[in-house]
C-alpha cells in the first residue's frame, strides 16, 4: 500500500512538473511588448503598443522604422508569413503532406515562378524601394534568428529559412489569383454553351443587364477552370472576395470635411489577414494595414489622405483550347501554325513522402492547364493571365501609394498595377474624393470574342489582343452629387466599352446608395451605421417573384404560415430573424432543383458559390418560361410553378427536421455563426486552443455587412468570409478615426491581442486609430531597440 502511495505521489509530481514546464514554455513563446531588443544598426527606435496591440513605431528614419516593423510583424505573424510564401510557390505539401499535393500542382501550373523571377530583377531598378524592402526583411529575419520559434513551426517540424524579396512576390501572386474568378465561371459557361445550347445562357446574368447598378465615371479635380472548389477548399489561407468602400465630399458630411469608409471582404481565418501598424519619423507618417510578409500597407491613411481597396472583378484571365499534333506529342497547333511545347520540370517536396516531379508544359499563349483542371481533361487547354503577361511592379506601386503628395501622384502610382484588378477609393484633406479601377485592361481585336467562355486557340481571330492605356480605365473624381462608392459592381462604359468581368449583383450597391442618400449630410455615426447594415431589399424583390410560382393549394397549414412569414420580411438579418433562415434554405433548394440536373454535381457546386449565381438569382426568377425550369432527368416537363412549389415544400420539411417543428426557433442566430479557424485546427483539441468562436452573427450574403457563407445541403449557414477590417476616417479630426478587425493583432494564442477585438467586431463597434503622439506614449507597453 505504501509503495502504491509513493507511485501516486511520484506520478503526481511528474504531472505537476510537466504542466509547469509546458506552461513555462508556452509563456516563453509570447511576443515581447516591453523591454529592449537589438537589431544591428538600429538605435533609438521606440515601439509603443496601444490597448489593442497596434505598434506605434517612432524612428529617426523610414529605413529604421521598416526594419523594426519587420521585427514586430514577425513576432506576431511569422506562421502566417510562412503560409503565404508557400501557397503560390507550390510548397504547401512540404509541410502539410500529400493531401496538399494537388494544390501545389495547381499553382505550379499557373506559370507564377517565371513571373516572380522577372519581378525580383525589376526591383533592382528602384533602389529606394529595394532599400526599404530589404530593411523590412532584415527585421523579419533578425527575429527569425534571435526570437522564439512559433509553435506551429515546432508542431510541423518546419525548418526556418530566411525570407527574400522573391517570397514577397509569391504573396502578391496568391493575392492576384484570389481575384481570378475565371476558373469557377468560364468552364461552367462553356459546358452550358457546348452541351445545352445558347438558349440556356439567356437567363444567366453573364453580362450587364437591366438589374445592373453601375459604378460611375467622372473626373473633376480640386486643388490639383475546373471544379476548382475542391482545390480551393484545401487552402490554409483565406481568399480575397469582394468589398465595400465609399467616400463623401464635404458637402455631404456634417463635419464639413471628407469622410471615408472601407471594408475589404476576405475569407476569415485565424490569425486574421491584416496587421495594423503606425510609423512616424521626422519626414514620414502613416497608419496602415499590412498583409503578412508585405512591407507596405494596402489600406492606409495619414494626415493628408486615405485610401482603401475593393476588388475590380475585371476579367484578366482567358482559357484557350489548342490542338495536339496527331503524330507528335511534343507539338501543338494554334492559329498561326505548329509549335513545340516548352517543358519545365519542377520538384514538389512532400512531407514524409518521396518528392513528386511534375512537368509543366508551356506554349506561346501560356501554360497548359489540363493537369490540374479535371473537367477539361479532354481539351489541351491553356491559361493566359495578365499577371504573367504584364508582370507587376507591385512593390513600387505600393510604395508610391503610401508616399503620394497629392491626388495626381496617387493616381500615377496605381497606374502601374497590372493584376489583380483593384478599385482604389480615396479621400484627402483638400476635399478631393476619388475612385479608380486599376489594373492592366485589354480588349480582343475581334468583336465576336467572349472571354467568359473557353476560346479557340486555333482560330487566329480569337488571339488578337489590344492593351489599353491607363487613361481608358474607369475612374470617378469629385462628382457633383458629392459621394462615390464601390461594391464590386460593373463600372460604367468608357468610350462606349463595358469591360468584361465577374461583377457582383446589385444588392450591396442598392443598399449603400440608399444609406448615403437617406440624409442630406452624414456623420461619423451614420457611416458606422451604414457599414453595419444588414438589410437586403433585393431579396424582397426575389421573394415577390417566387410567390407567383408557388401553388398555394399545394401547401398545408404550417407551410402557409412559413410563406406568410417570408412574404412579410423586410430583408433584415438580425439574430432573432427567422426569415433569412427560410430564404437562404429556399434559395439553395431552388438552385439545386433548377440547375443541377443540367450542370451535374461538380459544375453545380462551382456555379452555386460563384458571383454568377448571385447575379443570376436576381434575373432568372423573373422568367417563368425559362428552359431551366424543366428537369431534364424526368420524362415530364416541369414548369416554373412545379419547381418553385416543390422547392418551397422541401425547404420547409428540411428546416423542420433540422431545427424543429416550432418555426419561432428557426432563428438566424442558430444557423448563421462564425468560427475564425486556424490552419492547424483539424483536431478537436487544437480547435479549442487555436480557433476563435463560434459566435452568432447578424448580416448575410450581399448585405452591406457582408457575412458570407457557402450554400450546402445543411440546415446551417456557416460564415466563412466578411469584412476583414472596417475603417472610418474623418478628415475634420484625423486623430479620431476608427477601425476594427475580426480577431486581433497577434497570431499567438496566449497573447492578450489574439482575439481581443472580436467582441467589438461582432457587435459592430470600433476602436480609435491612435495618431496623437502624446496619447500613444501613455502606454506602459514599450519596446526599445538600441
Amino acid at each position: 500500500m505504501k509503495i502504491f502511495k509513493k507511485v501516486i505521489i511520484v506520478v503526481f509530481f511528474l504531472l505537476v512538473g510537466l504542466s509547469v514546464g509546458v506552461y513555462g514554455y508556452l509563456q516563453y513563446l509570447k511576443p515581447s511588448y516591453k523591454g529592449t531588443a537589438h537589431i544591428d544598426g538600429i538605435q533609438s527606435t521606440e515601439v509603443y503598443f496601444d490597448s489593442i496591440g497596434v505598434p506605434h513605431i517612432f524612428a529617426n528614419s523610414e529605413k529604421d522604422a521598416m526594419t523594426v516593423l519587420g521585427y514586430v510583424h514577425a513576432q506576431e505573424r511569422m506562421w502566417q508569413m510562412e503560409l503565404l510564401r508557400r501557397i503560390a510557390a507550390g510548397r504547401l505539401s512540404e509541410i502539410f503532406g500529400k493531401d496538399l499535393v494537388d494544390v501545389d500542382v495547381f499553382f505550379s501550373n499557373l506559370g507564377v515562378d517565371e513571373t516572380v523571377e522577372k519581378q525580383v530583377l525589376a526591383l533592382d531598378k528602384n533602389p529606394k524601394v529595394k532599400e526599404l524592402v530589404n530593411a523590412y526583411l532584415k527585421g523579419i529575419n533578425t527575429y527569425m534568428d534571435e526570437g522564439v520559434t512559433p509553435i506551429e513551426f515546432s508542431l510541423l517540424g518546419i525548418k526556418k529559412e530566411h525570407y527574400t524579396p522573391k517570397d514577397i512576390y509569391y504573396v502578391t501572386a496568391y493575392m492576384a489569383f484570389s481575384f481570378a474568378h475565371a476558373f469557377k465561371t468560364d468552364p461552367v459557361l462553356t459546358h452550358i454553351k457546348n452541351n445545352l445550347g445558347t438558349e440556356y445562357l439567356k437567363d444567366l446574368a453573364i453580362e450587364a443587364d437591366e438589374n445592373t447598378v453601375y459604378q460611375e465615371n467622372y473626373d473633376v479635380r480640386k486643388n490639383s477552370i475546373s471544379s476548382i472548389n475542391n482545390i480551393l477548399e484545401k487552402l490554409p489561407f483565406p481568399q480575397f472576395i469582394g468589398s465595400n468602400g465609399w467616400v463623401l465630399a464635404p458637402e455631404k458630411t456634417t463635419t464639413g470635411k471628407v469622410l471615408f469608409e472601407n471594408d475589404p471582404h476576405i475569407g476569415f481565418a485565424q490569425p486574421q489577414v491584416w496587421y495594423q501598424a503606425h510609423i512616424k519619423t521626422p519626414t514620414y507618417e502613416n497608419y496602415g494595414f499590412y498583409l503578412g510578409l508585405f512591407p507596405f500597407p494596402l489600406l492606409a491613411h495619414n494626415r493628408d489622405y486615405a485610401f482603401g481597396l475593393t476588388m475590380f472583378e475585371n476579367d484578366d484571365m482567358d482559357f484557350y483550347q489548342i490542338q495536339q499534333h496527331p503524330m507528335y506529342k511534343d507539338r501543338y497547333f494554334m492559329g498561326m501554325g505548329y509549335y513545340n511545347y516548352d517543358y519545365q520540370k519542377k520538384t514538389i517536396k512532400i512531407k514524409d513522402e518521396k518528392p513528386k516531379v511534375i512537368t509543366i508544359k508551356k506554349t506561346v499563349l501560356g501554360n497548359v492547364f489540363n493537369e490540374s483542371a479535371k473537367n477539361l481533361d479532354s481539351l489541351p487547354t491553356v491559361v493566359q493571365w495578365v499577371y504573367n503577361e504584364k508582370p507587376n511592379q507591385v512593390l513600387q506601386t505600393a510604395y508610391g501609394m503610401n508616399h503620394a503628395k497629392n491626388i495626381d501622384a496617387f493616381e500615377k502610382s496605381i497606374a502601374t498595377l497590372s493584376a489583380p484588378g483593384l478599385n482604389f477609393v480615396y479621400g484627402d484633406k483638400k476635399d478631393n474624393i476619388g475612385l479608380w479601377s486599376a489594373g492592366q485592361l485589354y480588349k480582343h481585336t475581334s468583336p465576336n470574342v467572349n472571354t467568359k467562355f473557353v476560346l479557340n486557340g486555333t482560330d487566329i481571330f480569337q488571339l488578337g489582343k489590344e492593351w489599353l492605356p491607363f487613361s481608358k480605365n474607369p475612374k470617378a473624381i469629385n462628382p457633383p452629387k458629392g459621394y462615390l462608392f464601390t461594391s464590386n459592381v460593373q463600372p460604367e462604359a468608357v468610350d462606349g466599352d463595358l469591360y468584361p468581368g465577374y461583377y457582383l449583383s446589385q444588392d450591396r450597391a442598392v443598399a449603400i446608395k440608399k444609406g448615403i442618400e437617406a440624409k442630406e449630410k452624414l456623420s461619423v455615426s451614420d457611416m458606422k451605421s451604414i457599414a453595419n447594415s444588414h438589410t437586403n431589399t433585393t431579396a424582397i424583390e426575389n421573394i415577390k417573384a417566387l410567390v407567383y410560382g408557388i401553388d398555394i393549394d399545394e401547401l398545408n397549414d404550417f407551410e402557409l404560415q412559413v410563406l406568410d412569414r417570408l412574404v412579410k420580411w423586410k430583408g433584415n438579418h438580425g439574430l432573432d430573424n427567422i426569415e433569412p433562415t427560410i430564404y437562404y434554405k429556399l434559395t439553395f433548394r431552388l438552385w439545386k432543383n433548377t440547375f443541377e440536373d443540367e450542370l451535374g454535381v461538380d459544375d453545380f457546386k462551382d456555379f452555386v458559390n460563384s458571383n454568377l449565381s448571385r447575379r443570376t438569382q436576381n434575373k432568372y426568377l423573373k422568367n417563368p418560361n425559362s428552359v431551366w425550369w424543366d428537369n431534364v432527368t424526368t420524362l415530364r416537363k416541369e414548369t416554373f410553378k412545379d419547381i418553385v412549389t416543390t422547392s418551397f415544400k422541401t425547404s420547409v420539411a428540411e428546416l423542420k427536421t433540422g431545427l424543429g417543428d416550432d418555426m419561432n426557433e428557426w432563428k438566424w442566430s442558430k444557423v448563421h455563426t462564425v468560427t475564425y479557424e486556424h490552419a492547424l485546427a483539424k483536431m478537436d483539441l487544437l480547435k479549442k486552443i487555436f480557433n476563435v468562436g463560434p459566435f452568432p452573427m447578424v448580416g448575410g450574403n450581399e448585405t452591406i455587412n457582408n457575412l458570407m457563407f457557402d450554400y450546402t445541403e445543411e440546415n446551417e449557414f456557416k460564415v466563412n468570409a466578411g469584412p476583414s477590417a472596417r475603417r472610418i476616417i474623418d478628415f475634420s479630426d484625423i486623430e479620431n478615426s476608427y477601425a476594427v478587425t475580426p480577431t486581433g493583432q497577434s497570431g499567438y494564442f496566449l497573447s492578450p491581442f489574439y482575439s481581443n477585438q472580436t467582441n467589438y467586431f461582432n457587435s459592430g463597434k470600433y476602436y480609435k486609430m491612435l495618431m496623437n503622439e502624446e496619447e500613444i506614449k501613455t502606454s506602459s507597453l514599450k519596446l526599445i531597440f538600441n
